[in-house]
């Protein structure tokens, strides 16, 4: 027994002197980077892959959390760069999935500074990276969505188009997958813009017991929307027209796709809240329910008093009886019901009035995107407009 105790006296002894040798850390490979060094690596990575990082080691993550404006501008600076490298090589701008683009519309809110402290990249954080990310794959995925239904009702509809929709699956899928992809990629900048003119209009107007407040406060919307249309990017033409058309054929294919549940007579009310309530978000989701039940048809599930459509319509439906319900609450005497001229249309056609161009109304619904094996976002009025 006494021999066995002196054995472990004697390996508790060595290992006593082992790790007096090490009693210091050694610092981790991640600190010891230059710190340009450190944010060029990290602003390479997609933001789901600095998340993972970050989450790692805590000698990562403070490094990260220390560096961060100036990660995230490297990141958008990294990702144009790329933009125009490759508009440069190939002639041409690809969806993809970065953010350069969205980046240019929707800058970072103004910097906070500290006291004594001054940060060039202060408005930049991966929160606002995240922000953007988000934005640019609503955009995306809507281009996608409304491009499918309006190729697809093209397709079915129109004399010509059916020749093409009738012949064999494999000619049928080549025509409409090239369609489809041609119209997203021209879809996909108009609705960013679209969704910069939702945001930027959006600003809550100041509240008021006026009987009329309700009716006042569309006045002073439409004008100051107008407003938006006369600055960057709508100052450009070509932007206005396309966002114009883009609008036009988002409202006509959500109109027709709202039936049978919702009349098309009252659609209008609800395409105005779902633009006016969650942007372009929600008319996403829509897209999804549809695609959805599509699916379902497809394996031979459908259920003709079920629906994921008809479930979204059901609660549209209870938030617009919400939204009517807010007025009587607020002692209003007059409902002003929303009407889609409430949002874009009508300053769109006054800001064309202006410019003095032809007035593209919104009851030309029917937007012809697609000539024989042209894709195209514009009308002939387009072209009168762009000469002045």
């Amino acid at each position: 027994m006494t021999h066995f105790l002196d054995r472990v006296r004697t390996v508790l002894r060595r290992g006593k002197r082992g790790c007096s040798v090490s009693t210091v850390p050694k610092a981790s490979g991640w600190t010891r980077l230059p710190s340009h060094v450190f944010v060029a690596i990290i602003a390479s990575c997609e933001l789901k892959d600095i998340g993972s990082l970050s989450l790692s080691c805590r000698a990562l993550h403070d490094r990260v959390l220390k560096l961060e404006f100036a990660i995230a501008w490297a990141y958008i600076q990294l990702r144009k760069q790329m933009r125009h490298q490759s508009h440069y090589i190939h002639g041409t701008l690809s969806p993809g999935d970065d953010i350069s683009f969205i980046s240019e519309l929707f800058p970072p809110p103004p910097p906070e500074y500290s006291i004594g402290v001054a940060h060039d990249n202060a408005g930049y954080s991966l929160g606002y990276l995240g922000d953007l990310k988000r934005c640019w794959n609503t955009c995306i995925r809507l281009s996608y969505h409304l491009a499918d239904h309006v190729v697809e009702h093209h397709l079915e509809t129109d004399p010509i188009a059916k020749i093409l929709w009738s012949s064999s699956k494999t000619e049928k899928e080549v025509v409409f997958s090239k369609a489809v992809a041609s119209l997203q990629a021209k879809l996909l900048y108009p609705i960013a813009y679209a969704v910069f003119f939702l945001e930027t209009s959006a600003s809550p107007d100041s509240d008021s017991d006026h009987p009329h407040h309700h009716e006042i406060m569309t006045v002073a919307s439409i004008e100051r929307q107008q407003s938006i249309l006369q600055n960057a990017p709508f100052d450009d033409m070509h932007v206005f027209l396309s966002t114009h058309h883009c609008m036009q054929l988002l409202f006509s294919t959500v109109q027709r796709l709202m039936g049978p549940e919702i009349s098309h007579s009252t659609a209008e009310s609800w395409v105005s809240l779902l633009l006016t309530t969650s942007t372009m978000e929600r008319i996403v989701r829509f897209f999804v329910s549809i695609a959805k039940d599509d699916q379902r048809t497809q394996k031979g599930e459908h259920d003709s008093t079920w629906s994921h459509r008809k479930e979204f319509l059901w609660a549209m439906r209870r938030d617009l009886n919400d939204y009517m319900a807010s007025f009587s609450d607020h002692g209003e005497q007059i409902i002003i019901e929303p009407k889609l001229n409430h949002v874009w249309f009508h300053a769109a056609c006054k800001e064309m009035d202006r410019r003095g161009a032809i007035p593209h109304t919104v009851k030309d619904t029917e937007v012809h995107v697609l000539h024989g094996s042209v894709v195209k976002l514009e009308c002939d009025y387009c072209y009168d407009c762009f000469d002045k």
